[in-house]
């Protein structure tokens, strides 16, 4: 339970960090939001270390998690 709780909550922080993302670099006409990249240098290469680092995270979270689970069913099937 706790393996989709947290895979959950990583991938909700990868979409909130490409939200934030879009709106650093295009804004938001609707909300009167203007575009800060241009503004601000150093923004939206930190937020795409952010995203990188998210992908990363997420993709090594899944392999842990088919590790442990290859772990298991090994233990528990001697079919091999």
């Amino acid at each position: 339970m706790t393996d989709v709780v947290m895979g959950m909550v990583l991938t909700g922080a990868v979409a909130a960090t490409g939200a934030i993302a879009e709106v650093g670099r295009n804004g938001n006409e609707h909300a009167g939001w203007l575009p800060i990249c241009e503004q601000v240098h150093g923004y939206c290469n930190q937020v795409m270390g952010a995203l990188i680092a998210g992908f990363v995270a997420l993709v090594v979270y899944f392999l842990i998690i088919m590790h442990s689970l290859h772990a298991v069913t090994d233990t528990m099937c001697p079919c091999h």
